[in-house]
């Protein structure tokens, strides 16, 4: 869910580049689903959180760390629809596109894999207390599957679930690329910008959590169903409606935000600024 600055991305493209950047990508990918599902686990299981907005910390606390741990290998995306949108900006290569989705997915699986082993006893006792079976949509479930609404007290189509994800995801990339253009005088220090991409996503997920889960993310949401699907939740890991909602709309949002930014806000800023 995030990015590093535009010289990383930049950088001639080699076979060693692409090897280093799907390793930063795998793990800091990893890191950030293990520890944001992670968050979202024990408040389901165990009540360990409570409300959106203690996971959504989590989730920003992870993502701020996973930069910091992988930034010098890769460019911190974490996220395809980051990378897709950092690829039409022309902030990062087309041939990081292929290398790096695969080490998000790569990341998100074996993160989602590492919880199911955490967390599979707790979930079967969860299940077996409420005489439930996973056949049906559970709390439990959700952690693996994303759902809409995430509560019983909403009420979402998926028309506007889907307009929420692209949403979230458009202002995510746009925090993203304000946060590295040169020209935008009030971005922060390289030292202090994964905080803030962290944040963003703290306060979108306190404001979209409740409706979506807020996925943000198409690695983050799919990877983890695949390993849904191969643990028993096979009748509702995949959907039409979730893949909509989930895997396309942040992919619009993404690419919507780096053809604004590109052509509007940049070049508004370089004007400003007077900077190349």
């Amino acid at each position: 869910m995030s990015s590093e600055d535009n010289s990383c991305c930049c950088e001639v493209v080699t076979k060693e580049s692409l090897i280093h950047g799907c390793v930063g990508e795998i793990i800091g990918t990893f890191l950030m689903c293990f520890l944001g599902i992670g968050s979202v686990a024990t408040a389901t299981l165990y009540q360990a959180h409570t409300g959106p907005f203690q996971v959504g910390v989590v989730w920003g606390v992870a993502i701020a760390i996973a930069i910091y741990a992988t930034r010098n290998l890769s460019c911190a995306h974490f996220n395809p629809a980051v990378t897709f949108a950092m690829c039409i900006s022309k902030r990062c290569s087309w041939k990081n596109f292929p290398v790096y989705i695969l080490g998000q997915f790569i990341g998100a699986i074996l993160a989602a894999s590492a919880l199911w082993i955490f967390f599979a006893d707790s979930v079967r006792k969860n299940l077996s207390a409420a005489n439930l079976t996973m056949d049906v949509a559970t709390p439990a479930s959700s952690i693996w599957c994303e759902v809409f609404p995430n509560t019983a007290n909403g009420v979402i189509s998926m028309p506007v679930a889907a307009f929420a994800e692209a949403l979230g995801v458009f202002i995510l990339v746009m925090i993203i690329f304000s946060m590295t253009e040169g020209c935008n005088v009030g971005r922060p220090s390289d030292d202090l910008f994964p905080l803030f991409i962290g944040l963003t996503v703290t306060v979108l997920i306190c404001t979209i959590g409740p409706m979506t889960d807020a996925g943000l993310n198409p690695a983050r949401d799919l990877g983890p169903r695949v390993i849904g699907w191969f643990v028993g939740w096979k009748n509702i890991a995949f959907s039409t409606d979730t893949f909509i909602v989930y895997t396309i709309a942040p992919l619009i949002g993404a690419g919507l935000a780096a053809i604004f930014f590109t052509r509007v806000i940049e070049p508004m800023q370089n004007s400003r600024n007077n900077c190349c």
